[in-house]
């Protein structure tokens, strides 16, 4: 039997949905269908994201003049490479994962954001067309981000990138093999080089992870705003279903020590199921030393800054996108300033 909802003195001054954003929910929300297979789903979720993009008859910033350029990271693993206009002769590289429940979403539903984010952050950009669960479940994606830095490592220069500078970030499911890929090339190599952590509402831990502490935002926030948390736990259990819930490598927040890890910035946004999560792992990894720095979205859903439905959107969208671009200019240059 499912606990009951987690009691929590907020829950009653939560600042309203943005109303712009609530009237394209009421547009956007699904018909109500009879039971669809998994095989079903996964199609008609990919393909829902591909119509988001599409129905976007124009997007404030586009376009602009970010370059791009298809790379080959291995003979099964591609990636899209953005390049914005730049005077520095220290370029840093941005490796991200785009979001979709690690079962959707690529490198094109994410285009819009990333030449948005390379132009407003003038950094260069590499989204990962990492491989999709079910067909590749864990550790598939996970190995692929891992991959994609560590080529970014030793090929960037050849694309103008100063490969010393390097960051990883994601979005949703992608913030969460940020996360752990983050946490893992840190406390193995060190990782010197990664100078940013991004990660964007992202996914820190698996909702059984610890069943007797359930997240509130999991009730509060669980139908009607986008990601649903019926969802979120099939999205878990394509990815994850035969991984322990509480193994760090899928569920970030449960590393017990975490290493040395590089300034690193949360977002999270009030009506969305991960929104405790999120904040929790702010909380966990500014408590173990990490300089952390927390933007919460007060009237925003799920991941509103970088899906290709709502990115560029709304003003809100649009304030966070750059506020999150100028997090990143001032961290890379405080880098650039304790250099010798």
């Amino acid at each position: 039997m499912p606990l009951p909802p987690p009691t929590n003195s907020v829950l009653n001054v939560r600042t309203p949905l943005a109303p712009a954003l609530r009237q394209l929910l009421e547009q956007q929300r699904p018909p109500v269908l009879t039971i669809q297979s998994d095989a079903q789903r996964i199609a008609g979720i990919r393909e829902m994201m591909m119509t988001a993009l599409k129905n976007r008859e124009h997007i404030n910033g586009l376009p602009n003049s970010v370059q791009a350029e298809r790379i080959q990271i291995r003979p099964d693993l591609s990636a899209r490479l953005y390049i914005p206009e730049s005077q520095s002769s220290k370029r840093s590289l941005m490796v991200y994962l785009h979001g979709g429940g690690w079962v959707a979403g690529s490198v094109e539903t994410l285009d819009p954001f990333c030449r948005l984010f390379a132009h407003a952050s003038g950094v260069m950009m590499l989204s990962v067309d990492y491989r999709l669960a079910p067909e590749s479940p864990y550790p598939a994606a996970l190995n692929d981000a891992l991959d994609a830095v560590r080529w970014a490592t030793l090929h960037g220069a050849a694309f103008g990138a100063d490969a010393s500078r390097l960051c990883v970030g994601g979005d949703s499911a992608g913030g969460n093999l940020a996360a752990v890929a983050a946490n893992l090339l840190c406390a193995e190599t060190g990782a010197s080089n990664l100078k940013a952590v991004m990660l964007l509402c992202p996914v820190t831990d698996h909702p059984n992870a610890d069943p007797n502490t359930p997240y509130v935002s999991y009730f509060e926030n669980a139908i009607g705003l986008g990601l649903e948390a019926n969802t979120m736990r099939w999205f878990w259990s394509q990815y994850a279903q035969q991984i322990n819930p509480a193994d760090p490598k899928i569920s970030p927040l449960r590393t017990k020590h975490f290493p040395n890890l590089p300034p690193t910035l949360i977002t999270t946004s009030e009506y969305d199921v991960l929104r405790d999560e999120g904040m929790a792992y702010a909380k966990k990894l500014s408590a173990a030393g990490i300089k952390v720095t927390h933007m919460h979205a007060h009237d925003m859903n799920h991941n509103t800054t970088a899906s290709p439905g709502t990115v560029a959107r709304f003003a809100q969208c649009d304030a966070q996108l750059h506020e999150i671009a100028q997090w990143l200019r001032r961290t890379l240059s405080a880098v650039e300033s304790s250099e010798p």
